[in-house]
């Protein structure tokens, strides 16, 4: 025989249900009321009024959509490096001085606020400059602990400069201690031999009488800029049809225009973004160019034709953007000048976004 057990509950007649629970055939059993409908939510009932409203629009905005949505997809892919560059700028926008100085920063500021009484713009006082044009620059015055407003620190004659190359005290007589010979370690003696020549070359002319300087142009200059912790070969390009397979190799030199040190405008170019099929190191090698601003140095190497690396210093001034056939991004005989170049906005070619700088020392 089948339990009743075995029959579930909801399927017997209401007769069945009765003999179980040992009641009449008359008793009504009350009916389980069905649950209240729940009211939808406020984001629902807004869902739904704004799918009303498109609702007989969706033909004509389908199109658009999946264009602008296709667009910024491939937009993405094609200059994802160059767009990662600007989010990390933004995110670790850095002074020149924090570049350069690390974990000395503090220290730095506190040892040269000493001096501020000395110069007329507290600029001068940034890690990069020789205020006493002695050929140490500000920095290099900090590690050595010599007085960055003064030639000479112990007056004996000879430049603080020179005292380093030299390896002799900049405090005293004789030669540099062992402490001072390990603190001089880091320091560039060919960069402070070039600002020595350079500090005494630029009182004997002006910038805009100076002879033009012989190069070795066959091999490749160092273009560096600390704000943006960058140091890339400069291709000295001889023909623009070589534009396109130079950049592969650096930034390149606009022929044509000024050689470092001269006057007028020396022109070099770079990618901010490139064609995802062209993989070489330099595809975004300007992609934070619009992080410089007034006051940064940006510096140059070239081999002169002796086989002597010159270098040179300019300091940015401003920023401008051209079409790229505006004849003004390249002509300025006012000064020594460099202009900095690349397409813009990124993964376009639409402008040129410039960055300019004046020639300021070594």
């Amino acid at each position: 025989m089948q339990s009743y057990l075995s029959n579930p509950i909801n399927t017997r007649s209401p007769k069945e249900i009765h003999r179980i629970l040992k009641l009449g055939d008359n008793v009504v059993l009350p009916l389980q009321a069905e649950p209240m409908p729940r009211k939808p939510s406020k984001l629902i009932l807004a869902g739904s009024w704004l799918w009303r409203k498109i609702k007989p629009h969706t033909p004509k905005l389908f199109y658009p959509v999946v264009f602008i949505v296709a667009f910024a997809f491939f937009y993405t892919l094609f200059n994802f490096s160059s767009l990662v560059s600007q989010v990390d700028a933004v995110f670790n926008n850095q002074s020149q001085d924090e570049v350069i100085l690390g974990e000395d920063i503090g220290d730095y500021y506190e040892w040269i606020s000493r001096y501020y009484f000395a110069v007329s713009d507290k600029k001068l006082l940034s890690a990069t400059n020789d205020i006493d044009e002695d050929g140490l620059a500000n920095y290099d015055e900090f590690v050595l602990q010599t007085n960055p407003t003064v030639l000479d620190s112990d007056n004996d004659g000879v430049s603080d400069g020179l005292e380093v190359i030299n390896q002799t005290n900049p405090w005293g007589q004789g030669s540099m201690t062992q402490d001072q010979l390990k603190s001089s370690e880091p320091l560039d003696l060919i960069m402070i031999n070039n600002r020595i020549s350079f500090n005494i070359a630029n009182h004997q002319s002006n910038a805009s009488n100076n002879p033009k300087i012989d190069y070795d142009l066959e091999k490749h200059g160092t273009l560096s800029i600390p704000k943006l912790n960058l140091q890339v070969p400069i291709v000295w390009t001889k023909d623009p049809a070589s534009f396109s397979e130079d950049l592969k190799n650096g930034v390149v030199h606009y022929p044509g225009t000024a050689l470092p040190g001269e006057p007028g405008v020396v022109y070099i170019a770079g990618h901010s973004s490139d064609y995802i099929w062209n993989n070489h190191p330099y595809t975004r090698v300007f992609a934070k160019l619009n992080f410089l601003e007034p006051g940064d140095d940006v510096f140059v190497d070239v081999t002169g034709a002796d086989g002597q690396i010159r270098n040179f210093r300019y300091v940015v001034t401003e920023e401008n953007v051209y079409n790229p056939d505006d004849q003004a991004q390249f002509i300025d005989d006012s000064t020594a000048k460099l202009n900095l170049s690349t397409c813009w906005p990124i993964g376009t070619q639409r402008d040129r976004y410039v960055v300019s700088a004046v020639l300021e020392g070594i």
